[in-house]
């Protein structure tokens, strides 16, 4: 255990995930082994022995319930993972403590701010005591909703609405976008609102956007394309339907791809682990070859590596995949522009401009390629539209500026072509 412990500290999972299988084997009945078997399992992408050890460990010791129902719903085990994590809400004492640590930590800060004014100190109590009450029923009701999250997703809505009212969270006319004391997260809060207030959702557009982003493709999917069909708001709906057509797939991916999807990019960016990192990316895709945001990973892997023309097989798989994925689009004009392909950098540049216009790295890229190609005076336009999206690109402002002169205050004039 000692040794496993030692090699996770050192984001040495592989050789932790060994020494965690040797203490099991020893001892089997030792539930933080299976525990750490388990989370090792995890960070590598071994779905299958991750759950076998988490429900090892669960039935070891109840505490151990909550890392069991997650992994079961990260491998789409819906009915596994609402089952389990129906009796892992955990002790009333434990939410009281973190609440008692929260209000603690107010009253603190409040009592610092106050200080000398010992009249003043009475005023710190009832924001302590209303902010510990706030983190005790957070953490009640943390499990919960993640529950609902799982019945939303899983298209369960009554049974939704039903463990939304058993936890007193439904109240006639709230507007739970804007709800400042709900004892749930925003995103959470967010659901109710789908749920319960369709007509004052809208909150929903962001929290598609911000889901979508940290991997779950499938809950973005579904906040947003709620927004798409019953927004009030025509800009909302517009953004809604941009979001969905170029920035994530356009069908929900096998919900195990998009766990592996999200673990691969962990151990890309988050631990540095290249290798482990492709062959997680490797079995998401074999989970559901049409998901095309593994392949982008891979490409954008070997492009840290400086392999461009292994990026580009990759990439040009992902846009095979999904021509309207917007980030792959722009992948892979960057991968053919380093290995000097100009005239497909240049298609794939403009297919990602025409997707997303207002992203000022596109342009700026454009413009450099154009310039490569000969094309000056179209590429001189570009720049100007890149510098004008986005005044910090400083290669490209010097660029102008050498072109076109400065102005009285000495900065670039870039729009002096016309």
């Amino acid at each position: 255990m000692q040794e496993g412990q030692r090699a996770m500290a050192a984001r040495a999972f592989r050789p932790a995930l060994a020494h965690f299988r040797a203490a099991v084997a020893d001892a089997p009945d030792y539930a933080p082994a299976q525990l750490a078997r388990g989370q090792a399992a995890e960070t590598l992408g071994e779905f299958d022995e991750a759950l076998e050890a988490y429900r090892a460990a669960a039935d070891l010791a109840a505490a151990n319930r909550i890392a069991l129902g997650t992994i079961a719903e990260r491998m789409g085990q819906d009915a596994l993972a609402l089952q389990t994590l129906e009796a892992a809400e955990g002790p009333w004492l434990r939410h009281a403590f973190f609440g008692g640590l929260s209000g603690a930590a107010v009253l603190a800060a409040c009592a610092a701010q106050q200080w000398p004014q010992v009249g003043a100190l009475w005023s710190c109590i009832p924001i302590a005591l209303a902010q510990g009450r706030l983190t005790f029923e957070t953490s009640r009701d943390a499990v919960a909703a993640y529950r609902l999250q799982i019945l939303v997703a899983g298209g369960q809505r009554p049974r939704a609405v039903e463990l939304a009212r058993s936890r007193g969270w439904v109240v006639a006319g709230l507007d739970y976008c804007e709800a400042p004391n709900l004892p749930v997260s925003h995103e959470t809060a967010a659901l109710l609102a789908m749920l319960l207030e369709p007509d004052r959702a809208d909150c929903l557009l962001g929290v598609g956007r911000s889901v979508g982003d940290d991997g779950l493709v499938r809950l973005g999917r579904l906040l947003l394309r709620d927004r798409v069909e019953r927004s009030r708001r025509p800009e909302v709906r517009e953004q809604a339907t941009w979001y969905l057509q170029y920035r994530l797939p356009a069908a929900d991916p096998a919900k195990l791809a998009e766990s592996l999807n999200v673990v691969g990019w962990r151990l890309q960016h988050r631990f540095k682990n290249p290798t482990e990192a492709l062959a997680v990316f490797q079995k998401a895709i074999a989970s559901d070859p049409a998901f095309s945001w593994p392949y982008h990973n891979i490409g954008r892997v070997y492009m840290d590596q400086n392999d461009h023309a292994q990026a580009r097989e990759w990439l040009l798989k992902a846009v095979e995949v999904n021509p309207n994925h917007w980030r792959a689009q722009f992948s892979l004009g960057v991968a053919t522009h380093r290995l000097q392909r100009y005239d497909e950098a240049l298609a794939a540049y403009t297919r990602a401009a025409s997707m997303n216009p207002g992203d000022a790295d596109t342009h700026a890229n454009l413009g450099w390629v154009l310039l490569k190609l000969g094309r000056r005076t179209e590429a001189i336009r570009e720049l100007q539209t890149a510098v004008q999206l986005d005044p910090a690109l400083d290669a490209e402002r010097r660029y102008l500026a050498g072109t076109f002169g400065h102005d009285a205050r000495q900065t670039a004039t870039p729009f002096g072509l016309r």
